[in-house]
């Protein structure tokens, strides 16, 4: 897409050593806000897609313990960074290899975990992840996000899965786009499961 090609030509500029300080912070500008409309644009992509009925499930055998302990690395930083405990509880206690869309109950988790993160400026964020209704014929995941932050209002817990929706909170953030959860919820339907 154009917007690949920005954030590459972006990136190899980065490289230049004769760039000066101001040039370099220019161009983490560019590159940040090229990653974030990227981000968007994909985002509402992915509604017309979901829209169009055109979303379809790639059922594979993938390592879950492996999936949850990438999520661990991935948001230690950014929790170390703010200060906050973050903590995945009941890796061991739930399949290693199990089948389903690693990809979207990936985008699923991570967007979980990032709001959580992004509204927590102290205390913890706590994901914990356990099986139910295990059987030899299947089984449901059962995944809860917590943490310390601000919370939603209960006058705006029917609206927050909604598209272009923000809480109060979201709002005064400045940032995100209402589609996250959005997305995670009709992600999780056609797995077979809800988000609440």
């Amino acid at each position: 897409t154009p917007m690949n090609a920005i954030l590459g030509y972006s990136q190899l500029m980065q490289r230049d050593a004769s760039l000066i300080a101001d040039q370099r912070e220019h161009l983490n500008i560019i590159n940040r806000s090229g990653e974030n409309l990227l981000a968007l644009i994909n985002e509402v992509l992915e509604i017309s897609r979901i829209e169009a009925k055109q979303i379809s499930l790639d059922f594979a055998v993938f390592d879950l313990h492996a999936l949850l302990r990438y999520l661990e690395n991935m948001f230690d930083s950014s929790t170390d960074a703010k200060g906050l405990h973050f903590e995945i509880i009941g890796i061991e206690s739930v399949p290693r290899y199990v089948a389903a869309d690693e990809n979207k109950l990936r985008q699923v988790l991570v967007n979980l975990l990032g709001n959580a993160v992004k509204f927590t400026e102290q205390g913890s964020v706590i994901m914990r992840v356990a099986v139910e209704n295990g059987s030899a014929e299947g089984m449901r995941l059962s995944v809860e996000v917590e943490d310390t932050g601000v919370g939603i209002a209960e006058d705006e817990l029917d609206k927050v899965f909604d598209y272009f929706e923000q809480t109060a909170s979201g709002r005064a953030k400045k940032s995100g786009t209402g589609l996250g959860l959005a997305i995670s919820r009709d992600y999780v339907r056609k797995m077979g499961g809800d988000i609440t």
